[in-house]
């Protein structure tokens, strides 16, 4: 008769916790940090600010699409096997990668195609907002998501770079 008091208090505490399972520290959700979306990005490294529209179409297949400020409106970069490369209209020119700015749209790929690698381990959950701790260069990067995936911001203090992200969308299609 002792062990029912027991038994009843830990099959409630077990239907609590399954109750709240998004808050549960021992449910361990993979959010989908896997390739196909488009970002809607507000972009902070130093004195620049800009805003672009980023397609992630697979690892190591990116294209930032600059809509502010208005001297980079239109500009658009893009990584793939072959490096960095950038357009403007019809005109297309050869980009520095190791240029402060430049080197932006690369911090952001490298970071954010370590997430599908990162374990349950290697990741910090906090009020439905997932951290992880990456690097670039051997530089730290802190990236946030909340527990679906979505992101939330992206930062690496040694280039002053603060990324917040606004939109994300899945990419239904291909891209040809």
């Amino acid at each position: 008769m002792k062990k029912t008091p027991k038994i009843f208090a830990l099959a409630l505490c077990c239907c609590m916790l399954g109750g709240c399972a998004e808050n549960n520290p021992f449910v361990q959700t993979k959010p989908d940090f896997g390739a196909g979306y488009t970002y809607s990005a507000e972009i902070k490294c130093g004195k620049l600010e800009a805003a672009a529209d980023i397609a992630y179409y697979a690892e190591n297949d990116w294209e930032f699409t600059f809509t502010e400020p208005k001297a980079l409106a239109g500009m658009k970069l893009r990584i793939n096997e072959e490096g960095l490369s950038g357009t403007l209209g019809s005109l297309n020119f050869g980009v520095d990668e190791n240029d402060t700015y430049t080197v932006l749209p690369e911090i952001i790929a490298r970071a954010v195609e370590t997430l599908p690698k990162i374990t349950a381990d290697n990741r910090i959950v906090s009020d439905g907002v997932i951290t992880v701790e990456t690097e670039f260069n051997e530089k730290p990067v802190t990236i946030t998501a909340d527990t679906s995936g979505k992101l939330i911001s992206l930062k690496c203090p040694f280039y002053s770079l603060n990324i917040n992200f606004k939109e994300q969308n899945k990419i239904v299609e291909n891209r040809s």
